[in-house]
């Protein structure tokens, strides 16, 4: 599975970011959002891409990668926009989920063909254990005991089909 996610959207729902925090300030706060974000995603098979506002940013910023996480920056613009203009130029974008408390972002993603979420059902999916990766390791499930004959019967019993009549 890929997302797409509003990385402020999420951050805020988290608990990591609150209004009034400094350039500083928020930097620091974002570090430790992704870092909880890429720990959370620890053994999940999916590509997460968070997005960033930058409206006010002198310089551009290229995407860079923090512990498996894509992360952008929206140069001049909001990250609504940014994920808007990615879901337009991505003929794959049937394969993106957008994560986003915005309504107008899970339009968006379903419009293209892709999915929704909250950030409460991706906080959930984050945290929901993945099952194990190697089905060598993992135990086969017990052959369940033979059925008695009158289990065979009544099934014989169920499943047949009386003759019809003849008149």
């Amino acid at each position: 599975m890929n997302f797409l996610i509003d990385g402020y959207n999420l951050m805020h729902v988290l608990g990591y970011a609150r209004s009034g925090l400094r350039p500083g300030q928020l930097e620091r706060a974002r570090v430790r959002f992704l870092d909880w974000v890429a720990k959370a995603a620890t053994g999940k098979t999916a590509t997460l891409c968070l997005v960033f506002d930058a409206k006010n940013s002198p310089v551009r910023s290229p995407p860079t990668n923090h512990k498996g996480l894509w992360v952008r920056y929206a140069h001049g613009r909001t990250a609504d926009d940014e994920i808007e203009e990615l879901l337009a130029a991505k003929p794959s974008s049937r394969k993106l989920t957008v994560v986003s408390n915005d309504t107008r972002l899970q339009v968006a993603g379903r419009r293209c063909g892709g999915g929704a979420m909250s950030c409460q059902e991706f906080i959930d999916w984050l945290q929901t254990p993945s099952p194990p990766r190697n089905t060598a390791t993992s135990q086969a499930p017990e052959k369940p005991e033979s059925e008695t004959s009158e289990e065979i019967a009544a099934w014989i019993a169920a499943f047949t089909i009386p003759p019809r009549r003849r008149s």
